[in-house]
């Protein structure tokens, strides 16, 4: 059985950690590869990463993809992995890490679980662009996170005309506006004052960007709900954001977004929940006072 290791370049995880990992799971029966990118920093120096994939392999066989480092490094998993069909379990090599669901220090327990015959998977919805006059050539059309579109090189206001099912709701003028998913309301949302939805809520957050308007609250809408934009203002192009990826636009261009027919896989590790983890990383119930 075929498993896959991916990580981003400048995280730097140690080498050690990354072989002593593989090496566990090659004792357990695993044939593992190693995605390019993990192994771009180490290429000069050694010759143990013989087998790799990219972004053009097909990687259909993986029966799970390991994503070493933080909640950047799954969602740039994940563009291996959707395609595919293929889980990802999240081994957090970085900081808050709120996607990742197993720890750098649980590899035994995490070679368990992947050699269960049967593994418990849960799904998490996403986002995508389902018809727009702007060209947005992103090869994966899909967000785990959000959908942002923000100003860009200027300090002037932006304006996006919204509509919710063909019905128009608003004119969010200020920096820009955040479409996000219950999984990335833990994200971007939250860090411009969006509610915290637990990620089996089948709704979409829209949340402004410093809107120039203090009446302009976060929404939470059904996430069945087509939702249509325009980006105005004084500026040609405006940033358009698919999670960690991002492109700049033309103004005045209408955009739709619903639901993907795509959901990305995680697999579901012992002793994670939810409500443990958001206690956790953001410190609720501690007195930092002091």
């Amino acid at each position: 059985m075929n498993i896959g290791l991916h990580a981003l370049p400048f995280h730097q995880i140690p080498k050690d950690q990354i072989l002593a990992l593989s090496d566990m799971l090659e004792r357990a029966g695993f044939l593992v590869y190693f995605s390019q990118s993990l192994v771009r920093p180490f290429e000069k120096f050694t010759t143990n990463f013989s087998r790799t994939f990219n972004l053009e392999s097909d990687i259909s066989s993986f029966k799970a993809i390991l994503s070493l480092g933080g909640d950047g490094t799954i969602l740039d998993s994940l563009l291996y992995a959707v395609p595919a069909k293929v889980p990802i379990l999240g081994i957090n090599f970085g900081r808050l890490g709120f996607l990742a669901t197993a720890q750098s220090t649980e590899y035994e327990a995490i070679v368990s679980v992947l050699q269960k015959e049967t593994m418990s998977i849960f799904h998490r919805p996403l986002l995508e662009i389902s018809n727009s006059e702007e060209a947005i050539s992103f090869p994966q059309n899909f967000a785990l996170n959000e959908i942002a579109i923000t100003k860009r090189d200027t300090a002037s206001m932006i304006t996006i005309e919204t509509f919710i099912e063909d019905e128009f709701l608003n004119d969010y003028w200020g920096d820009g506006l955040i479409i996000s998913t219950a999984t990335g309301s833990t994200g971007y949302s939250l860090s411009c004052g969006g509610p915290i939805l637990v990620p089996e809520n089948e709704s979409v957050v829209l949340t402004p960007v410093s809107p120039h308007n203090l009446s302009m609250r976060p929404l939470v809408i059904p996430d069945k709900i087509k939702i249509k934009i325009k980006p105005k203002g004084r500026q040609q192009k405006v940033m358009f954001s698919m999670d960690s990826r991002s492109k700049p636009i033309l103004i005045n261009k209408f955009l739709e977004i619903k639901k993907s027919h795509l959901a990305a896989n995680f697999v579901d590790f012992p002793n994670y929940s939810f409500g443990k983890t958001i206690r956790e990383k953001l410190f609720w119930g501690k007195d930092l006072r002091n």
